[in-house]
């Protein structure tokens, strides 16, 4: 099986810079595709990209397998998405 080429795509955008949020990822290469590298059914996997906190340190470390980046750059990609999604929320009362 021959690996996306939007892989490479994502890691010279990660290299450059460029991206600063997981879901940043997403816009290059689509959910579908990482879901199925993943063997992640893909319901489950937008159910995971819409609240970070659901993914599994296993499944950020495939990720950044797949990307070909150091595991702790997709763990502040979503770390950082995290935070924006957090902030993002307004409390009420």
């Amino acid at each position: 099986m021959t690996k996306d080429k939007r892989y490479t795509l994502v890691k010279n955008q990660i290299s450059g810079g460029y991206l600063k949020t997981f879901r940043e990822i997403f816009d290059i290469i689509p959910k579908t595709v990482v879901s199925k590298d993943l063997k992640i059914h893909n319901l489950r996997f937008g159910n995971m990209l819409n609240d970070t906190a659901r993914f599994e340190l296993g499944d950020l470390y495939r990720i950044a397998a797949l990307i070909e980046v150091d595991e702790k750059i997709v763990l502040d990609l979503a770390h950082a998405q995290y935070l924006a999604d957090k902030k993002g929320k307004k409390k009420k009362g």
